[in-house]
């Protein structure tokens, strides 16, 4: 990893622990955010219509803080759709199907320029809800362009993370491979 990469993911580790998902299109293979009380980020990237899934178990009365970015140099049409899927949860109709007796939120919007923690990105749409305890889903649905995403969840900060998920904030920021 070079020197600047390096600092610009230490700077990134030190708010949230970094994670790479390399595809979670269906619920039942979901990505598991294991510790959803302490402040990671998961960064992802989405081809045109696709959606990744991820599953966490929340305590009871937790509170999910969570924000959509979309890499700096990805293209201005790329603004993912992020969505809660819960049980009794009232909202929206999603694009796939639910296990029976979960509902649908869908946020989307409020795209703006953000630099910080070494992101180079847009924010998108962000929410804060408070979740009875058990299991919850989020999706990240790309529509009809694709590129990198970060998926933010807020929480205690504790150090950690994946290398997996440091080598990916360069390619986040990029929004490519190379």
């Amino acid at each position: 990893m070079r020197p600047l990469a390096l600092l610009l993911g230490l700077g990134l580790a030190l708010a949230h622990q970094p994670f790479w998902n390399p595809g979670s299109p269906r619920l039942e293979a979901a990505y598991p955010i294991a510790r959803p009380t302490v402040a990671q980020v998961v960064i992802g990237r989405l081809a045109p219509g696709e959606i990744h899934f991820f599953r966490l178990e929340a305590p009871q009365g937790f509170t999910l803080d969570m924000a959509l970015f979309v890499g700096g140099a990805c293209p201005e049409a790329f603004r993912p759709r992020l969505w809660l899927l819960g049980p009794g949860l009232r909202g929206e109709v999603p694009p796939f199907p639910l296990p029976e007796g979960y509902g649908a939120r869908a946020y989307q919007g409020g795209w703006r320029e953000y630099r910080g923690h070494g992101l180079v990105a847009r924010k998108g749409p962000e929410a804060r809800e408070r979740l009875p305890g058990g299991v919850h889903y989020l999706a990240v649905e790309a529509g009809a362009t694709g590129g990198y995403y970060l998926l933010s969840l807020a929480g205690e900060e504790v150090p950690g993370g994946s290398p997996e998920g440091f080598a990916a904030i360069p390619r986040f920021n990029r929004c490519g491979e190379s």
